[in-house]
């Protein structure tokens, strides 16, 4: 028979470490949260009125069309030209809804992505799509 000894630790240890636990636990009463401030990097633009934009895009979109007949369709400029007026097109459907100019930028970038829709959202790279948000924004800037 072998003898072995288990080590007990003592009830009043036990409870003098359990107690030194929840007094560590509680005792840290100190509350860090973060407050929800503007971006750093973030500028109001002077945005132009959106029936100045719905005009502007619009006349956009006919003068694209009118170039699509010559263009070579799986061309990067046939592709660059349709992911223009689908944006365009979406930016001023966005506006008729109600968004803001701003927000319409935002919320239009997906038919942007998927050249209105006709191919897979991972088609188009995202430093593409910044560039065109980038440049609708000039153009759509007082």
């Amino acid at each position: 028979m072998s003898t072995m000894k288990s080590r007990v630790v003592p009830r009043g240890k036990l409870l003098a470490f359990i107690c030194f636990l929840t007094l560590l636990f509680f005792s840290n009463s100190q509350v860090m949260g973060q407050t929800l401030q503007p971006k750093p990097n973030e500028v109001a633009y002077n945005w132009k009125t959106p029936a100045d934009v719905s005009s502007l895009l619009t006349n956009q979109i006919n003068i694209l069309n009118q170039q699509m007949p010559g263009l070579a369709e799986g061309t990067s400029l046939y592709d660059n030209t349709v992911r223009r007026i689908a944006y365009f097109k979406a930016i001023v459907s966005e506006i008729k809804n109600g968004s803001s100019v701003s927000n319409s930028l935002e919320l239009a970038l997906p038919a942007a992505a998927t050249l209105g829709f006709m191919k897979e959202a991972s088609y188009t790279p995202r430093i593409t799509l910044k560039a065109l948000q980038t440049e609708t924004r000039i153009m759509l800037t007082n």
